[in-house]
């Protein structure tokens, strides 16, 4: 059961896990929930698979069918993710929840703050995903009854599948992003106790602090292992995807279809935005712990203490890194995807003159 305090900053994420049947604790009903989420994506989509391979020598009926077909991927992935660290996710709830209580009033505003940021997000991701896979599904419908192309309706009913592919990627991407906005919180709280810190009393305080930095920096390893396949895969995948959805926008631009090529190709940069995001706010605000031990009234205290804050100082040196494999979710990563994606939008326009 999710204690009182998890409940506020973790709403959104328990409503989509459970949808998919990732709740808190393995049971028969969950069992069947996600078998039946994961396989119902997974067969649906080998039917656009087989299309894409019917039609691979035209290039407008191949982007049409592969664009939900790699999303389709992503969120069996990002479910798939879900399941394999069901009970680290839920161990790090808990501890943050831990850390919450421990926290004096001031510092828990600080928590809260980035909690408000982080639910109102989570929502906007939700409601807007959802409103996109409404759209999918709406005009894939109105296109089955108005074609005469039976080609047409099979990767076009594929589309329904797009729900759960929603509650997956929700789900996932937002439990990345609260974990990342609790940590961020705890590393300003940390340039905070170092800033004033006093060095009248010993090393108690110190011992204490350093300890604590150290925990946050052990739960931001496991937050970023946790999430290193889902961070590799939609990086990787979304400058593809991204490129696809330029293509038909560009090709499909006077059509009512081009709002759909529009909502789609929002829904996926917010996809990787989210991740691009949090992974720049990880990695700078982890490094500015240095600094915060730079600001302290170092120079009042013994010559054994000022080594251990050289030493604190070269541990948050190194900075919480998003990274998977070659990539690296940052702000930088993110404009480097959408300037390809517009590369390749180009050559590919080439190739159709």
């Amino acid at each position: 059961m999710l204690a009182a305090e998890t409940v506020d900053f973790f709403r959104v994420q328990s409503i989509c896990l459970r949808a998919i049947g990732i709740a808190r604790t393995d049971s028969f009903r969950g069992r069947v929930l996600f078998a039946f989420s994961f396989f119902t994506v997974l067969v649906m989509k080998l039917g656009t698979v087989m299309f894409a391979f019917k039609h691979i020598d035209q290039i407008m009926l191949l982007c049409d069918c592969l664009g939900p077909t790699f999303t389709a991927y992503l969120g069996l992935v990002r479910q798939y993710n879900l399941l394999l660290h069901r009970s680290e996710l839920w161990s790090i709830v808990d501890e943050f929840a831990a850390l919450k209580n421990s926290l004096q009033s001031s510092e828990i505003r600080i928590v809260q703050k980035y909690n408000r940021i982080d639910r109102f997000l989570a929502w906007a991701y939700l409601i807007t995903a959802m409103s996109t896979g409404v759209l999918f599904v709406g005009v894939a419908l109105v296109l089955v009854f108005l074609s005469e192309k039976s080609d047409w309706k099979l990767p076009l009913l594929m589309d329904v599948a797009i729900f759960w592919v929603v509650l997956d990627c929700v789900a996932c991407d937002s439990t990345f992003g609260t974990f990342s906005s609790c940590l961020v919180a705890h590393f300003v709280i940390i340039q905070e106790r170092f800033e004033g810190l006093r060095f009248d009393d010993g090393n108690r305080e110190l011992k204490k602090l350093i300890e604590h930095h150290k925990y946050i920096l052990r739960i931001s390893d496991r937050v970023i292992n946790a999430y290193k396949n889902v961070i590799l895969n939609q990086l990787l995948i979304s400058s593809v995807l991204l490129c696809m959805l330029g293509f038909q926008l560009v090709i499909s631009v006077g059509t009512n279809i081009m709002v759909v090529y529009v909502a789609y190709g929002m829904a996926i940069t917010i996809q990787v935005t989210y991740y691009c995001y949090y992974g720049s706010q990880l990695y700078h605000e982890s490094t500015q712990v240095h600094d915060a031990v730079f600001k302290s009234k170092w120079y009042d205290a013994s010559v054994g203490t000022q080594k251990m804050l050289i030493n604190c100082m070269m541990r948050a040196k190194k900075p919480v890194n998003a990274k998977s494999g070659f990539t690296q979710a940052s702000l930088p990563t993110l404009n480097a995807i959408l300037n390809s994606a517009g590369s390749y939008v180009a050559l590919l326009m080439s190739l159709m003159e």
